[in-house]
């Protein structure tokens, strides 16, 4: 079977990273992989990981712009050439450009809904495909009650990490190391990683950080992304006279060495359809404070697991935090079980069985 996977870019981020880890698992089941997008900052990754991309101008907003006409030609293209046997969108964009190439070529195709779309044009233009992917019970409600698709189209299959790529253990001198490299100092950290965008929530954190820091001295907050927020979060935070305890790291593959200097993990999205960053710092065994939003009450069902605040909390944020400063078996108890939630529940084996399963599905119903 051969599966051709488009998405708008491949720039580091959530969908990116769900494709690059996906591809890489799929070709070890034997499942060939080829990627199309427009580019970005995570190519070279794929080429280190032999996963062949081809590049097409698809980066764009308008789902039905020309951008995405002829990107829909060239994808049919790469489709007859490389005998592709199934589609797998995973943007908006993309999404209009698999069922335009779909339409050319007769190939099926298929989607994931990784988050939450706005209706607008949605319920007249069905562009999800044959089937389509929920990564979340709460991505699925989304797909059912807000825009209108059949439940019998839509498998949940949960996002997956590489289990495996997290379970080092660093030394202390190599997160002595870590912790220089990044300017910070022998203080608690308190990180978070995503896209630096109003819905993801990192401001409710920097305002958390104003009271962590008047109850522990020297706290610090490491924020690792890249995005439109970032000048607005540096003046919050130099509003609030914290600016000399947040440091921001850009966006950044190697994210188990960056957990491994963090002693609480915050993940304060607005919106999430299920937060890959944050089931990888669970998977790194890190105690985790989450907003009890979307998919992210999939993940973190009990308090054994780590602490859900609401939308906003800045107050439940902090209060959050110092209590895993303040316990440090505690701290420790709820990374264990985190980790290993996530070994059973969300591994990145497991999800591409499902994903492998799926496809079948759909390529044996085309016959």
């Amino acid at each position: 079977m051969k599966v051709l996977q488009i998405t708008t870019h491949i720039n580091i981020g959530g969908i990116a990273n769900y494709i690059l880890n996906l591809s890489e698992a799929l070709i070890v089941k034997d499942v060939n992989v080829v990627v199309a997008s427009s580019g970005g900052n995570l190519e070279g990754e794929l080429c280190a990981r032999n996963i062949p991309h081809m590049r097409i101008d698809i980066k764009t907003k308008f789902e039905f712009g020309p951008k995405v006409i002829s990107s829909a030609f060239r994808l049919a293209n790469i489709i007859k050439r490389e005998k592709v046997d199934i589609i797998h969108a995973h943007t908006r964009v993309s999404q209009v450009a698999a069922f335009l190439a779909s339409l050319i070529t007769g190939v099926p195709y298929v989607t994931t809904c990784h988050g939450y779309f706005k209706v607008r044009s949605r319920k007249i233009f069905d562009t999800w495909g044959c089937k389509v992917i929920a990564i979340s019970d709460a991505v699925k409600r989304h797909l059912i009650d807000d825009l209108g698709v059949s439940g019998s189209r839509i498998d949940l299959i949960y996002s997956g990490v590489d289990v495996d790529k997290f379970r080092r253990k660093y030394s202390e001198d190599e997160k002595t190391a870590i912790r220089n490299d990044l300017g910070l100092k022998d203080a608690p950290v308190i990180g978070t990683i995503g896209r630096l965008s109003q819905v993801k929530g990192q401001r409710y954190l920097v305002q958390a950080m104003a009271e962590i820091v008047s109850r522990k001295k020297g706290a610090q907050c490491l924020i690792v992304g890249d995005g439109e927020e970032k000048l607005a979060l540096e003046n919050l935070a130099r509003s609030m006279n914290i600016r000399d305890a947040i440091y921001f790291v850009p966006s950044y593959i190697d994210t188990p060495r960056l957990l491994a200097v963090m002693d609480v993990f915050v993940f304060p999205s607005v919106k999430e359809g299920l937060g890959i960053a944050l089931l990888e710092a669970m998977a790194a065994g890190r105690a985790c404070v989450a907003s009890d939003i979307g998919g992210i009450s999939d993940i973190i069902k009990d308090p054994s697991l780590g602490i859900l605040v609401p939308v906003g909390g800045s107050k439940e944020i902090s209060d959050s935090v110092i209590k895993f400063l303040d316990d440090g078996v505690l701290r420790q108890a709820t990374g264990d079980n985190a980790r290993k939630l996530v070994a059973e529940q969300f591994s990145l084996d497991a999800m591409s069985d499902n994903v492998i399963k799926f496809y079948k599905g759909v390529v044996d119903e085309k016959k």
